[in-house]
């Protein structure tokens, strides 16, 4: 087989940017916060899996059949098959947790209940397809989600190169979304998370260790303390046992890559207490990054490439959208609903799905449109208001929304 062409190679280039910067998969806050230990490769291939798990209404069970090529591509696996690293993911290795080894453990502050279960099933890579089915307990918190979620950037997640990183992102954009809708001012945000915590949040201290770990954090209120001792007897942490080590390669490292590379930006500090000022937690500052603080759409800040149609492809699409709705629309206004969703009709599907399902009432139909697909609207199961991820949408004119895109044309 010959070497690819310059012009090959920036088609395929092209190709994966286009998938991913149009990729989001959405997670529960629950499992974002939970404690468990995985892999960098297993947390990518559950992001990657996420954004294209399908559920079995008979079972429950979401399933996802990814190829190996596209994983390979988005991985950036240069050279020899993409087998070798399923493989390392997959099987069951000394040092490292598999696929299905991994656990976490989450709790549900409102029901007073909290659960340890392992999140994939059943994991197989045949005819250079990776097939992930996951455990039906974990279906409520990736399926259908209607609050308490969030939306994460596919593109961003998995060029991410250390599992650190790749934790405190899914965290810290869970943290600072939330807090942006309560106080529905702009940030800065701040959080502080026990030290100890943040160690099994990360997967630094394995939460399915031992018995006495597994009992301890059971508790409404741990002893983060007796946790730590028992995990230094297993010498759980190793070398991020000592602070020093925990600061230059998780903290450090983390930041730098989502600072330089992702949609947030943080800085930290530590907070010491008792006598010799021991580490006791991490008090984090959290932002929109400013790269992309100044995006008008503040709730989508991921950058991504529009999508190029020739007009025979517009025409086709705008056909499609008029057998979606009934609305009486305008082409103009077809053509700027279109580029809202990047010529996606699955959004123009899903937006108009939920106009359909929402009981307010709305005077600009194509406004509402573009605003529920920049937005990512969904249905709130306790009322029919539109809201992002669990969050409340606020309030904006709908109308320079349609203005802003309709002025393109």
């Amino acid at each position: 087989m010959g070497r690819k062409s310059k012009k090959q190679i920036e088609e395929e280039t092209t190709a994966i940017e286009s998938f991913l910067s149009n990729q989001h998969y959405k997670k529960a806050n629950t499992l974002i916060n939970s404690k468990g230990r995985s892999t960098l490769l297993v947390q990518k291939l559950f992001a990657v899996s996420i954004a294209k798990a399908e559920l079995n209404h008979d079972d429950n069970t979401l399933e996802a059949n990814i190829y190996g090529t596209d994983l390979k591509k988005i991985f950036g696996v240069k050279g020899g098959s993409f087998y070798e690293h399923i493989k390392a993911a997959i099987e069951p290795a000394k040092s490292k947790p598999s696929i299905l080894d991994w656990r976490i453990i989450y709790s549900n502050d409102d029901t007073k209940e909290i659960e340890a279960i392992n999140v994939i099933t059943d994991a197989s890579f045949k005819n250079g397809v990776l097939n992930v089915r996951y455990n039906s307990k974990i279906t409520p918190f990736l399926a259908n989600l209607q609050n308490n979620y969030t939306v994460l950037s596919l593109a961003e997640a998995v060029q991410l190169n250390s599992v650190y990183s790749f934790r405190l992102y899914e965290i810290l954009k869970a943290e600072m979304d939330k807090q942006r809708a309560v106080t529905k001012k702009e940030g800065p945000y701040y959080i502080q998370y026990h030290l100890t915590d943040l160690k099994l949040r990360l997967g630094i201290i394995d939460s399915q260790a031992d018995p006495a770990i597994i009992s301890a954090l059971k508790k409404g209120n741990p002893d983060y303390d007796a946790i730590e001792r028992q995990a230094d007897k297993l010498d759980g942490a190793g070398k991020l046992k000592t602070f020093g080590n925990f600061k230059k390669f998780a903290l450090d490292k983390a930041q730098k890559e989502l600072n330089e590379t992702t949609s947030i930006w943080f800085d930290y500090e530590p907070v010491k207490a008792g006598r010799g000022g021991k580490v006791v937690s991490i008090r984090f500052k959290i932002d929109v990054n400013p790269r992309v603080k100044n995006n008008n759409n503040i709730s989508n800040v991921y950058l991504q490439k529009e999508k190029t149609v020739s007009p025979a492809e517009e025409l086709e699409y705008m056909d499609q959208v008029q057998d979606i709705i009934d609305e009486r629309v305008k082409p103009s206004e077809i053509r700027s609903i279109l580029k809202a969703a990047d010529y996606n009709i699955d959004k123009v599907k899903n937006a108009y799905d939920l106009y359909t399902r929402q009981s307010n009432h709305v005077d600009n139909f194509v406004g509402w449109m573009i605003a529920a697909i920049k937005n990512n609207y969904s249905l709130s199961g306790a009322s029919s208001k539109p809201i992002i991820g669990e969050y409340v949408q606020s309030s904006f004119s709908y109308d320079e929304l349609e203005s802003e895109l309709l002025d393109n044309f």
